[in-house]
């Protein structure tokens, strides 16, 4: 029998609510705004490529009810994130798709060097059998960029995560530990500064086979002036 999985892209939308605000301080609003819709367009890509291998259906987890139907997010079915920090909006989304769906994925947006190659991990690895099974992608900075399941999980376990610090990704991982088996996918490094973009940009020039959005997104950063780049001693 086929498992059915749902992966989710968590996205905010410019001009509704504040995208990357650490970027923005630093490179202007629009930069960290056109970034942003860049890494979602390539991480939906990505997910819509796993689809065609996998019995994977991507959604656009859209942070505002109004903008669910915004012509931004028309390349994925949307629901959306509802009200609360993040745990309480992560909660919400995985046991909304763990209704229809055999298992769940979760991703964020600013991890565009995510390939086909750990979605479809991710999603094999939580199909193949009826245990509780979870899949942990861990990001540079301490957190997550991408978390599994095919069990409900109570709501308290992600509330009472502290989340956007060093130990974040370690918080959560001790608490599904004990729950079920769980799979490691590659740690990558996600974008909150500037000097991110560098390592961005020569993470997403060492993919073997990049879909034409990612190739989209190096043609994106190396727009971003020279100045910007030669700051860090990179030109």
């Amino acid at each position: 029998m086929s498992m059915y999985g749902a992966i989710a892209l968590f996205v905010k939308t410019p001009g509704l609510s504040p995208v990357k605000t650490r970027l923005a301080k630093e490179l202007g609003v629009e930069t960290a705004e056109a970034f942003h819709l860049a890494a979602a367009r390539a991480i939906s890509a990505v997910i819509n490529a796993s689809g065609k291998q996998a019995a994977l259906h991507g959604f656009y987890a859209v942070a505002e009810q109004s903008a669910l139907a915004d012509d931004l997010w028309q390349g994925l079915p949307c629901l959306w994130q509802g009200e609360g920090g993040l745990g309480e909006r992560m909660s919400l989304v995985y046991e909304t798709l763990l209704r229809q769906y055999d298992f769940v994925i979760l991703v964020g947006a600013d991890i565009p060097q995510m390939t086909v190659k750990h979605l479809l991990k991710a999603a094999d690895w939580l199909a193949r059998d009826e245990h509780a099974r979870f899949a942990f992608g861990p990001s540079i900075d301490g957190g997550f960029w991408l978390f599994g399941g095919n069990c409900n999980l109570a709501r308290n376990l992600w509330t009472e995560v502290t989340y956007s610090t060093a130990d974040t990704g370690e918080q959560f991982l001790n608490k599904i530990d004990s729950l079920g088996e769980v799979q490691m996918i590659d740690p990558l490094q996600d974008v909150d500064e500037p000097l991110d973009l560098i390592h961005l940009h020569e993470s997403l020039r060492c993919l073997s086979d990049p879909i034409p959005e990612q190739l989209e997104l190096i043609r994106f950063l190396e727009s971003l002036s020279l100045d910007f780049f030669k700051g860090f001693g990179y030109v």
